[in-house]
């Protein structure tokens, strides 16, 4: 059976078909993330001088915001459909404060779809290659939760501290695309774009998601030498620490974003982790310096520490790579994962 996997970040998308067969032949890409090759179309449309028209769905911000954003200074229209319009901010007031029209357009303009997952164009590669797109998929992304009138830093990380006190385990952050919470607003709409996209192909799907935090986390587990264990997760935008045991049981968590990070320097960043494994860093101390916040609820001796991610060189961390790749780690944890849950049903 195989199992599509993709792994939606800032900076890349990360894609990995998993087969039957010695995970190192199994076809994979990490190409640029949906939102720096929205925010490409956009910057060539400004260069152009036309007027742009943003449908399809709503999807991470970052590059793309920063590009309508400019495309708005240069003295330029954006036009927005509503869903896509909730990638700039959750409040369409505020949206529209910013200039953006949320109508129709007039004239001649440059249309952009704005979407995480397009399934289609995996579907042509694989095609390409002799390869078939499964039905059965896992996509994570990083989903700050739908906040209009709250910090979404501090209500992404409430919404984890609730999961976590509810059952814990790693496995319980993968939702079925039937059961994905109400908040995430993001990851429905990831479900609902493959599933837009399966019905006109007629393809009977199996679709789960997860937040790129768990999707990493459960891929440092499988390098792992003896639990409980520190697994980090160094991305391109945040950065993110969980003490779990052997069975993906969570015991304490810390979101934090990376340039931040950065800016603590090697030492400044070890330093931060050694107060959070001791129980020292508070979910205030990581809100108040600008990170989404920390969760202890239970220390305990923590027996290996490894890290992951894009930004991994920022520490001196054994580096889990379970594969041999290290920008597939979330991939894989996606598969473990999956099969976690499986098992647990």
């Amino acid at each position: 059976m195989g199992l599509f996997t993709l792994d939606v970040g800032s900076g890349t998308q990360d894609f990995l078909l998993f087969k039957d067969e010695n995970i190192r032949n199994c076809p994979k890409m990490i190409l640029p993330s949906p939102t720096r090759i929205v925010a490409g179309k956009i910057r060539e449309a400004t260069r152009q001088g036309k007027d742009i028209y943003l449908t399809g769905y709503t999807m991470g911000g970052g590059a793309c915001v920063k590009a309508i954003k400019e495309h708005l200074n240069a003295g330029l229209k954006v036009y927005a459909e509503e869903n896509p319009a909730l990638t700039i901010a959750d409040d369409l007031e505020k949206v529209k404060q910013m200039g953006i029209l949320l109508s129709k357009p007039e004239g001649d303009v440059a249309v952009i779809e704005m979407r995480d997952v397009d399934i289609e164009f995996f579907r042509n590669v694989l095609e390409a290659v002799g390869e078939k797109l499964p039905p059965t998929m896992v996509v994570a992304v990083q989903d700050h939760g739908f906040s209009p009138h709250e910090s979404n830093r501090r209500f992404r990380f409430k919404m984890f501290e609730r999961m976590i006190k509810r059952s814990g385990y790693l496995h319980d952050f993968l939702f079925p695309a039937e059961k994905i919470p109400g908040e995430f607003n993001r990851m429905m709409s990831v479900a609902q774009s493959v599933k837009d996209f399966c019905n006109d192909e007629g393809v009977e799907l199996e679709l789960y998601v997860i937040d790129t935090v768990f999707a990493a986390i459960a891929g440092c587990m499988l390098d792992v030498t003896d639990f409980p264990a520190l697994l980090l997760n160094f991305g391109n935008s945040h950065v993110v620490g969980a003490v779990a045991d052997k069975d993906g049981r969570i015991c304490s968590l810390f979101e934090h974003h990376t340039s931040v990070m950065r800016n603590k320097g090697t030492n400044g960043i070890e330093e931060f982790i050694e107060r959070f494994v001791k129980g020292e860093i508070s979910n205030e101390d990581v809100f108040n310096d600008m990170g989404h916040g920390a969760y202890v609820g239970e220390i305990v001796e923590v027996r290996d520490i490894v890290a992951t991610g894009p930004n991994v060189h920022l520490c001196n961390y054994r580096i889990a790579n379970p594969a041999g790749d290290i920008m597939i780690v979330g991939n894989l944890g996606m598969a473990e994962l999956f099969e976690r849950l499986k098992g647990a049903v």
